[in-house]
């Protein structure tokens, strides 16, 4: 009896020392461990090395979480219809769910592989490059893989932070093999975060606070607003999403001509800027721009050259200094060869408005109306595309919403400072729908795009587009990488 207790007693002791060990892995340790595992499963399945590795990162809590630790298993893949192997209980989405559970790590990799090549709804991902890792990890969250709103970012920067991109070029066979065994990690430990001190423009928050230029990772305050610092290349709209905000907004917000990423390291705000400074100068120093500046002090660009006199396109010397609160006497002194670009010079932003856009229709309609008496009309009535008295409904629509006709029953009278035609202008053809090429295509949503208006674009049926890509609904987000064409 006594030696039962004893073994009993010792097997506890085992256990509980795996489990110690366990939980004291580190992700480089999980990397190094698994990494020759995920290169044999992309030349044998295709699934990427990095995009295997980060998911086993995240879904493991680089191995130490404990479905991993009970089950062997590295990807959260649940039982599902088609398993007939060992099974555990574990909560997740759920209470209780149903997990599978393999006989060694090799076998979870395994399984993951034949899981994402053999299921009808990762089938588009194939057909992404094997090195294109960012297409990879938003299709993953488009099938359907994970719940998490934020699941492809965690992957992106998972492979970002730990270059594990090396090992997918590896298994392609872009990289020689030995620079695995070259490579050493180092880890990843957040920096501390430091309240910003109260006073003028600041938050007593648990925001980082950049010092000297060094700016940490994470969220960040500057000049009493949150931002955050981006690599040249960074994608803005993975950026937008990553969080929750829309793309437009923080393009406006950081005084950006376009959405492209940025060509140099940089500041990017997640809020409007102030219109003033924390402080009350900015020295510029050698190469530095306004928006450097702008960007540097939290405040809106425009601002910063109203408070300076300056105009679009100036750039200031080395050596200036910018007023940040209040305005300046005088424009600073101008950087050589800086492109100066008066008040006069500058083209007002085109008008797009309801109003601009009803004067056109009525100049329209004059010219047709003076040019009838002189020009005869050889051409064909048009009586389904206009009704009595010679106006388009269309454009009889349009002026009703301005005020700028009357109606008595049927009949559409214009106010007496409205010529009337007596033929309707030319009505122009649209532009005809791109014509598909051939083969795979894909296309790339653009802000304001639409399911509908995409598949009208590559004259496609929403029902096609939405079988092809694996949509539920209608819902798509910009950035998302939609085939068209096959």
């Amino acid at each position: 009896m006594q030696v039962r207790k004893f073994l009993l007693v010792v097997s506890f002791l085992i256990g509980f020392v795996s489990m110690l060990q366990g939980q004291t892995m580190t992700t480089p340790q999980y990397i190094a461990t698994y990494k020759n595992l995920a290169i044999e499963e992309m030349r044998r399945s295709g699934v990427p090395a990095a995009i295997k590795l980060a998911q086993g990162i995240i879904e493991t809590q680089s191995g130490n979480g404990t479905l991993c630790l009970q089950s062997n298993n590295h990807f959260g893949i649940k039982c599902k219809n088609t398993w007939t192997g060992k099974t555990i209980k574990y909560d997740d989405d759920a209470a209780q769910e149903c997990f599978r559970v393999y006989d060694s790590a090799k076998d979870s990799y395994r399984d993951h592989s034949d899981f994402l090549r053999n299921n009808p709804r990762y089938a588009f991902l194939f057909q992404f490059d094997g090195d294109d890792y960012k297409s990879w990890a938003f299709g993953l969250k488009q099938a359907g893989y994970a719940t998490n709103k934020t699941y492809p970012q965690q992957l992106i920067k998972v492979i970002e932070d730990y270059n594990l991109q090396q090992y997918t070029m590896i298994a392609m066979g872009k990289a020689p093999a030995s620079t695995v065994d070259q490579t050493e990690y180092a880890e990843v430990t957040p920096k501390r975060e430091e309240k910003a001190p109260s006073g003028k423009n600041h938050h007593n928050n648990n925001y980082n606070k950049p010092v000297a230029g060094n700016y940490p990772k994470g969220i960040f305050e500057i000049n009493g607003r949150k931002a955050v610092y981006v690599k040249a290349g960074t994608s803005l709209i993975q950026v937008a999403d990553q969080r929750n905000m829309r793309l437009r907004k923080l393009v406006r917000f950081n005084d950006l001509e376009n959405d492209n990423p940025p060509a140099k390291d940089m500041i990017i705000f997640l809020q409007k800027k102030s219109k003033r400074g924390s402080k009350e100068f900015h020295p510029v120093v050698n190469g530095e721009t306004m928006h450097d500046v702008a960007q540097a002090e939290g405040i809106q660009l425009r601002w910063l050259r109203r408070r300076n006199k300056m105009n679009e396109g100036e750039e200031p010397a080395a050596g200036q200094r910018l007023t940040l609160d209040g305005f300046a006497n005088n424009a600073p002194r101008l950087a050589k060869n800086t492109r100066v670009l008066k008040e006069e010079d500058q083209e007002p932003p085109e008008d797009f408005s309801p109003r601009k856009a009803l004067d056109g229709i009525k100049e329209e309609v004059a010219k047709n109306a003076s040019g009838a008496s002189s020009v005869p009309d050889n051409r064909p009535a048009q009586p389904t595309q206009q009704p009595k008295g010679g106006v388009p409904v269309a454009m009889i629509e349009d002026l009703k919403k301005a005020g700028d006709v009357t109606t008595t029953g049927t009949a559409t009278t214009p106010k007496a400072s409205m010529p009337q035609p007596t033929t309707a202008p030319a009505t122009p053809k649209p532009a005809p729908a791109p014509a598909p090429k051939a083969g795979t295509q894909y296309h790339d949503v653009q802000p304001k795009e639409t399911l509908y208006g995409i598949a009208k674009m590559y004259n496609r049926s929403v029902t096609q587009l939405q079988e092809w890509n694996n949509l539920q609904g209608f819902d798509i987000k910009i950035g998302q990488r939609l085939l068209v064409n096959k």
